[in-house]
């Protein structure tokens, strides 16, 4: 009888055993580490403009368009769209039953609120030029405040369909909507919570393929899949990581470790040491580095102190002997992989020539036109910029060609990441001649840079004003189209050359170290990642 007894036992342990571990073996979790250099400055979309905070919300939020693996646009929470004889209206068709991350219904009227809210002047959005850019009466709500909200060309005509009426015709705009500016945000959240909604766990909703479970400033945020996504099925990462390191060594230690399953600070050690494997994934972004003039302060106030840095550095030895990359250099204001407007097969800088070139000479000129001859008399140039090693040894190799070229002397600051893009930080007081910065743009076309150096209501990032510049931009935005639009963005470009508000030095390709288990990691041409078609092998 024991011995009958224990056998039944046996058995029983071993049915209710069985689908324990086939239960615990399908509920085994998915989870991916993604690196980034610090913390978004902003997590709310209809507020940020930096590259850091579209890398996480393109995992939270989605627009009206997204992008497919391929790179292509595809629909999103738009079902289809059709667009009028004169390329003005656009009547977007929603989906049916989308929803917010919290379960409730997100309708065409979301998208009608947020657009709005981007553009309205109280709120003071850095990133409302996307839209004031093309939208019918945005320009004249934000800037000129000539019109109220209800004249604005975006209104939901009922749950499914949105209609946006354009200020000219944009055949760039559908890549707007999939840009984080155009995404939704939910009323009923911001009203309850105010501004500080983006801060908090309990309040922030999204309706993209990840929601948010943990934010941790300085350290890490933690995404789950979102069940209420209209492509959840189609998701395969249960957990998603983002921790912010920002010393490139440490990033590798840590990848090689496998503790991050995708890098993007990469630096010429790493990049050499993956060339030519799999796990080094390099991809064309519309983007570029360069280093910004305080134009407030002595000697970079002049424009021809500031042409004079920019054509005394030797950009070819900076990205190849220094920084062991291949990214190409960008002697121009429009980055590389930007296409032609009237030829988009071509790129921009393979149609038109360089605007400038490295030419000493010409650079001593300017100087001794400035009032310094042979850099005398001239003050040192702060550069400031983050501690990353890379960095400090091109701003070292580039202090070392102002002074054998120009005699001019450079005091290189770092400051830490998290103070250096901070309100308090440096770079935002003003407290520099240079500084350590870049930008791409949201759309393919070059307007996406250019209108970034227009001041409207007040000076922009770059301190600098230029009411012929302004007026360029104003006409862009007017609606010329083809061989127009082509030639006046041509004489914009010229007008940056004679300014140099900045000091462009190369365009972007976006690198990342992806381990060998990560599957269908793509990025896009603006640098974002994408996950919701990755997995882990």
């Amino acid at each position: 009888m024991k011995r009958l007894f224990a056998l039944v036992l046996a058995l029983s342990l071993i049915a209710v055993a069985l689908p324990m571990s086939v239960g615990l073996a399908e509920a085994k979790e998915s989870k991916l580490v993604f690196q980034m250099g610090g913390e978004p400055d902003s997590m709310d979309p209809t507020l940020n403009d930096y590259s850091s905070g579209s890398y996480a919300l393109q995992s939270l939020f989605r627009g009206l368009y997204k992008f497919a693996p391929d790179g292509t646009l595809v629909p999103a929470l738009a079902e289809s769209h059709t667009v009028s004889e004169d390329g003005l209206v656009y009547t977007f068709t929603l989906r049916d039953g989308l929803k917010w991350s919290d379960g409730s219904p997100l309708n065409a009227h979301d998208f009608e609120y947020s657009w709005k809210r981007v553009l309205n002047p109280e709120l003071a959005s850095e990133t409302a030029y996307t839209l004031y850019g093309v939208i019918k009466n945005g320009y004249e709500y934000f800037v000129d405040q000539s019109v109220t909200a209800d004249e604005v060309g975006v209104k939901a005509l009922d749950d499914r369909t949105l209609e946006v009426t354009l200020m000219a015709p944009a055949p760039y705009f559908i890549s707007m909507t999939a840009s984080t500016a155009f995404m939704p945000v939910k009323k009923a959240i911001i009203d309850q919570y105010g501004e500080d909604w983006e801060t908090k766990v309990e309040s922030y909703v999204s309706n993209g393929p990840f929601m948010v479970a943990e934010l941790k400033p300085d350290e890490k945020y933690v995404f789950k899949k979102n069940p209420y996504y209209y492509n959840a099925d189609e998701v395969k990462i249960d957990t998603l990581e983002y921790v912010f390191l920002g010393a490139s060594e440490t990033v590798l230690l840590a990848f090689e470790g496998g503790e991050i399953d995708v890098a993007t600070s990469v630096n010429a050690d790493a990049e050499a040491k993956y060339k030519g494997t799999d796990n080094l994934l390099i991809t064309d972004r519309i983007g570029y580095r360069y280093y910004e003039f305080n134009t407030a302060n002595k000697p970079v106030d002049d424009a021809r102190v500031r042409r004079a840095l920019t054509m005394g550095i030797n950009r070819d030895v900076l990205i190849s002997a220094i920084m062991q990359s291949d990214m190409p250099a960008l002697r121009g204001f429009i980055p590389h992989a930007f296409p032609d407007i009237a030829d988009p097969s071509r790129g921009w800088r393979e149609v038109h020539p360089d605007t400038f070139n490295e030419d000493i000479e010409a650079a001593k000129a300017l100087l001794a036109d400035a009032g310094y001859p042979n850099g005398e008399g001239m003050p040192a140039i702060r550069l400031v910029q983050t501690p990353d090693a890379t960095l400090v040894k091109v701003a070292q190799a580039m202090a070392q060609m102002w002074k054998q070229n120009l005699n001019v002397d450079t005091e290189i600051v770092t400051v830490e990441s998290g103070v250096y893009w901070s309100d308090a930080g440096q770079r935002d007081t003003g407290e520099f001649e240079l500084a350590y910065m870049g930008y791409t743009g949201d759309y393919l076309d070059p307007s996406s840079i250019l209108f970034n150096f227009a001041s409207e209501k007040e000076e922009n990032v770059m301190r600098w004003n230029n009411e012929a510049y302004n007026n360029m931009m104003k006409k862009a935005r007017s609606g010329v189209t083809g061989e127009e639009r082509e030639k006046l963005f041509e004489e914009a470009e010229a007008l940056l050359t004679e300014e140099c508000p900045v000091m462009p030095v190369y365009s972007y390709v976006s690198t990342a170290l992806v381990n060998s288990r990560v599957k269908g990691f793509t990025r896009n041409y603006i640098g974002h990642p994408n996950f919701e078609y990755c997995y882990i092998e």
